[in-house]
């Protein structure tokens, strides 16, 4: 690959124009952030407090992240007078998404549902990143998700996550035969595509084809024509790139690249995937390295610059398909497998509201899959002193202890944050399930070397934006179902998942609302730095970004996807919720910087270990982003409690 560093510009004849990028040191991006706040757009006065139908900023919204940065970035530890609740319970839970929310479900069980249990959540919503976004327009009520899409990685499940569904009354094989709609982009001819942008391509141009790879995470996607010559020949791109590309998407040589591998024998863990690129398939010009970046950003947060081979394998990026099926690192598709389909119309927020359900009976009626994707959930249910298990949201933890020495102690003293005074309630177990890196802040008697262990676990940062349109008839008109955007801000585009449940139905009519769904993950223009630094980088980034920019650059980008098919966004776009998540999908290790760290031997193992009444469970103590290792971490770290 060229050695000089390429920036996301126009380029004349194959050669880029670059520019300057803002970079963000160490805390740079707190005070930024705190100039940059926009309000979520607020509910009518006299309607019930609901936070799925809120609008604007969402995610890590105002007012939920400002304590943890004061605790963790200014040191603070004077928080004024402390108030004593006089409470007292058996588990306070210190975050309310998925693995917190099992914790409590699971010490509840082991308890005979006897147990007095509390969970503090920071935002004003419970489920973490399993966001539920609503929304209305001209009557119609539609939903999707805000963060954590759905069940996966279910071949590797344990018995324990089937049981636990089942329990939940979650039937997955009803997803398959019928929840979700795998005919619905057949139906409407829409099928992966790939958005050049005019800023800088040159001119707005759509490439009919699922050069993406998108079909198999929205499964009955069409892929589009295979032919990747006529395709390339009639896109945007100098002759060279087109050249390169067509050689890499069709892998016509790939025979004498796995003879090639067979003489050198690469190191496929140490040999980073560009570099395979440039040494194997002779790939020399710099927009063809810009045009394949991002493709594994949704999936690992970096650009394929920071993979090694074997991952490029498993992401299934060109040039390496191929390669991957020879050496069996990549395993045929089984025909019987449905593939992506097992959502909740609003993600894995459903699966939370289930959790929910189950601990507070009282919050919405019904016991089903079916009947809560439509139930209005009664907030003011949540933190009711008559139930045995109270979620009191907008409360940032700030200081978890022991009362007394560690091994003696019969209770913790947990002090939180709430409507800007400091309370402290006593519980006789705490189970920590929010973020690896604030653990340290809020529970300073942990040993220094677990400390720097939970540190190492730098989330990836993400922005789910969610856009009402008031129709879809551009859309349809275009035939992109969902859209790979390699230069633009937002480098995915997807139409919502087809899932009918509960009596909510997908849209069959293009002239009736629908939402979409636009995803940013700030990888860096500069090459080179390690991902945690890039993570660091792009938290900053997104956090000092203000609500308008990301407006902004959601009418750049669909207007220059769907103009010529009519779309128009300051007419056509009804509203529009910005999920961000600086501290977005656990970290999980990278074979080029991570060396002897994987999932049996990395530093997640030392950070879980518990401490004292003290026990962590959270994706990143499994250190990976699944829903089910999320759960399961709070199995066991409920298991610890309790043995």
């Amino acid at each position: 690959m060229a050695e000089r560093d390429i920036t996301r510009r126009d380029f004349v004849n194959g050669t880029l124009i670059g520019a300057g990028t803002m970079l963000f040191g160490k805390g740079a991006g707190i005070s930024a952030a705190k100039a940059a706040e926009a309000e979520a757009v607020p509910i009518a006065p006299g309607i019930p407090y609901y936070p799925p139908a809120l609008t604007g900023l969402r995610g890590s919204h105002p007012g939920s992240f400002e304590r943890a940065h004061e605790l963790a970035h200014d040191g603070r530890e004077d928080w004024g007078p402390q108030a004593d609740t006089g409470e007292k319970y058996d588990l306070i839970v210190v975050g309310g998404g998925a693995s917190g929310l099992s914790a409590a479900y699971f010490f509840q069980q082991a308890h005979d549902w006897k147990a007095k249990v509390l969970i503090l959540e920071n935002h004003d919503d419970f489920g973490g990143h399993a966001k539920r976004n609503e929304f209305e327009s001209a009557g119609k009520q539609r939903m999707t998700y805000g963060g954590s899409q759905g069940f996966d990685n279910i071949a590797n499940w344990p018995k324990e996550m089937w049981d636990f569904l089942d329990e939940l009354d979650i039937d997955l094989e009803r997803f398959e035969t019928t929840h979700y709609d795998s005919d619905w982009f057949k139906r409407h001819n829409l099928s992966g595509a790939v958005y050049m942008d005019a800023g800088t391509w040159g001119t707005d141009h759509i490439i009919p084809a699922d050069l993406g790879g998108l079909a198999p995470v929205m499964p009955g996607l069409g892929t589009g024509s295979s032919d990747y010559r006529a395709l390339f020949d009639a896109a945007p791109l100098p002759d060279p790139v087109r050249a390169e590309l067509t050689r890499l998407y069709s892998e016509d040589d790939a025979e004498r690249v796995i003879q090639m591998i067979e003489e050198r024998d690469p190191d496929f863990d140490a040999l980073p995937f560009e570099d395979f690129l440039k040494d194997y398939w002779d790939i020399r010009d710099p927009a063809t390295y810009i045009f394949l970046r991002k493709l594994p950003t949704d999936e690992n947060g970096v650009g394929a610059d920071s993979l090694s081979l074997s991952e490029g394998i498993l992401a299934g990026l060109p040039g390496a398909v191929a390669v991957g099926k020879f050496y069996k690192m990549i395993k045929s598709r089984d025909p019987d497998d449905p593939g992506y389909v097992h959502h909740f119309p609003d993600g894995n927020a459903g699966f939370c509201r289930m959790m929910v359900r189950a601990m507070i009976p009282e919050v919405a009626p019904g016991k089903t899959a079916d009947d809560v994707v439509l139930a209005k959930f009664n907030y003011a249910t949540l933190d009711d002193p008559e139930n045995d298990t109270r979620i009191r949201l907008n409360s940032t933890a700030i200081k978890v202890s022991h009362d007394g020495p560690v091994n003696e102690a019969k209770e913790v003293v947990v002090t939180y944050i709430q409507d800007g005074r400091a309370h402290h309630v006593r519980t006789g177990a705490v189970v920590m399930a929010c973020w690896n890196m604030i653990i340290p802040f809020v529970c300073p008697e942990l040993p220094d070397d677990q400390k720097m262990a939970l540190r190492q676990n730098v989330k990836i940062p993400y922005v789910f934006s969610n856009v009402m349109v008031k129709n879809w008839q551009a859309i349809r008109k275009s035939g992109v179902g969902a859209a790979y955007c390699p230069t633009s801000y937002y480098h995915l585009l997807q139409t919502e998942y087809p899932v009918s449940m509960g009596g909510y139905e997908p849209t069959d009519d293009a002239n009736e609302p629908m939402p979409i769904t636009l995803i940013h993950v700030p990888v860096p223009e500069e090459r080179g730095a390690t991902p945690r630094d890039q993570f660091r980088e792009g938290r900053g980034r997104i956090l000092a970004t203000e609500f308008t920019e990301y407006e902004h650059e959601i009418h750049n980008q669909l207007n220059g996807m769907f103009r010529t098919h009519g779309f128009e966004s300051k007419r056509d776009i009804e509203s529009i919720t910005v999920n961000r998540w600086p501290h977005g999908y656990s970290y999980s290790y990278f074979g080029l910087f991570d060396k002897g760290m994987d999932l049996e031997n990395g530093p997640h193992i030392q950070a879980r270990q518990p401490f004292g009444r003290i026990a962590i469970a959270n994706s990143d103590a499994g250190a990976d982003s699944w829903l089910d290792v999320a759960v399961m971490q709070a199995l066991r770290a409920v298991r610890e409690l309790t043995v």
